[in-house]
């Protein structure tokens, strides 16, 4: 999300939507009676094709225009003047990127960026919600009640869907991290089931500087029937290679942040609590802290300068970017007898991330429906860590015989 410069695909995107908010919000339009049925817009594409951008620049642009209504800039029949524009994530540090955003443009507002429970809850309150609600990672909606969140109903978007005019969704089921928030078609259908929806797919990869050999290799290691094999040893202008040693990847990555953001990342393979204490990842020639809990923070953890001397989870660096990133396998990622990746959800420390199988149950699945559920969310988790950067992939895998078949070649 750090540039706004959008491809021919994404600025007809833009503009569309601008189209479809300007007719669905005029007093003229036939179809903006009460009556009338809520619209979703739909984006989808995959990690890296710019969905965040288009969402943030269709968020200062409807914005803009709802607050050109107060000069003569505009005319005051426009249909976008005085607006009410919202925007949410479920999702910490994007909420804290999209509080950065408005507090640096003028055409926002901080209060416009919001989390989905105290929209809804605020909106259900006032009995009024935004004219256009823009959603963000709308994979990590909730698609179960949860009194810890303050969410009583059945399914977050289905929720705002009701209490707004027009809601605008960036949507990737393969980003689905709990199964609190276990997002399929049949779902998210059900989720949209009384609105008109219109889709938007986007294609085109911007963040990942990597060929199509790179991108395909990281698909082909994570489907579960794929023998893992090294990753392409060359690929002018984007770095791949695999580390025998994770403290000379941590080295890597320290002389690589000189260049440019450079994190080191992980599976969420290692014991960690919300509790101000230190917790630590130790592998070979590496003993580094998790990423500390900073709620008071108010930029999002790669654009601070500490986080170089920390190792990121999946939940810290969603939907954010990062140059070089150092991925560490986790030792929830082993390789099975068939040469292939096998995760191994027993294994991994956020158990938080299964709560919610009663619900699956109830819902008609089976023992081994759950189990591959649980399973796709360690694939989809790993997925999106390996999608992060722009210039390069560094990897290192707990598991030896992972490792050997990582980097047998190198």
């Amino acid at each position: 999300m750090s540039t706004y410069t959008l491809d021919t695909d994404q600025q007809s995107a833009l503009n569309s939507i601008i189209a479809l908010c300007e007719q669905r919000l005029s007093g003229t339009c036939s179809n903006s009676g009460s009556d009338s049925p809520h619209v979703v817009v739909v984006i989808q594409g995959a990690a890296g094709t710019g969905k965040s951008v288009l969402l943030t620049s269709l968020f200062i642009a409807l914005s803009s225009r709802s607050r050109m209504h107060q000069s003569d800039e505009i005319p005051s029949a426009d249909a976008l003047s005085g607006i009410d524009v919202r925007i949410m994530v479920n999702h910490a540090q994007m909420w804290k990127r999209y509080k950065d955003i408005a507090g640096n443009n003028p055409q926002l507002r901080k209060s416009q960026v919001l989390r989905p429970t105290p929209y809804i809850n605020t909106a259900d309150r006032n009995g009024k919600g935004a004219d256009i609600a823009l959603v963000d990672e709308a994979h990590l909606l909730l698609t179960q009640p949860n009194p810890y969140m303050h969410f009583h109903a059945e399914n977050q978007l289905k929720e705002i869907v009701r209490l707004s005019k027009i809601t605008v969704i960036a949507y990737d089921e393969a980003q689905v991290l709990r199964l609190r928030s276990m997002w399929n078609d049949d779902v998210l259908s059900e989720a949209l089931n009384d609105a008109e929806v219109i889709n938007i797919n986007l294609g085109t990869q911007h963040r990942m500087g990597a060929s199509l050999g790179v991108r395909n290799w990281i698909e082909s290691l994570l489907d579960e029937d794929s023998v893992v094999s090294p990753p392409p040893s060359e690929d002018q202008g984007f770095e791949m290679k695999v580390f025998a040693d994770a403290g000379k990847m941590r080295d890597a990555i320290v002389e690589r942040s000189g260049r440019g953001s450079a994190r080191l990342l992980s599976t969420y393979d290692y014991p960690y609590r919300l509790d101000g204490a230190d917790y630590f990842i130790d592998e070979p020639g590496l003993h580094i802290p998790w990423d500390r809990y900073v709620p008071q923070a108010s930029l999002a953890w790669p654009q601070r300068p500490e986080t170089l001397n920390e190792v990121g989870s999946v939940y810290t660096i969603q939907g954010l970017d990062l140059d070089w990133a150092g991925v560490i396998l986790g030792p929830s990622n082993v390789l099975s007898d068939q040469g292939t990746l096998c995760v191994k959800p027993d294994v991994y420390q956020d158990q938080a991330a299964f709560a919610g199988v009663a619900r699956l149950r109830a819902k008609g699945l089976d023992a081994q429906e759950i189990e591959h559920n649980r399973e796709r969310v360690l694939r989809n988790a790993l997925m999106t860590l390996l999608t992060r950067p722009r210039k390069g992939l560094f990897l290192y895998a707990h598991n030896p015989q992972l490792l050997h078949a990582l980097c047998s070649i190198q």
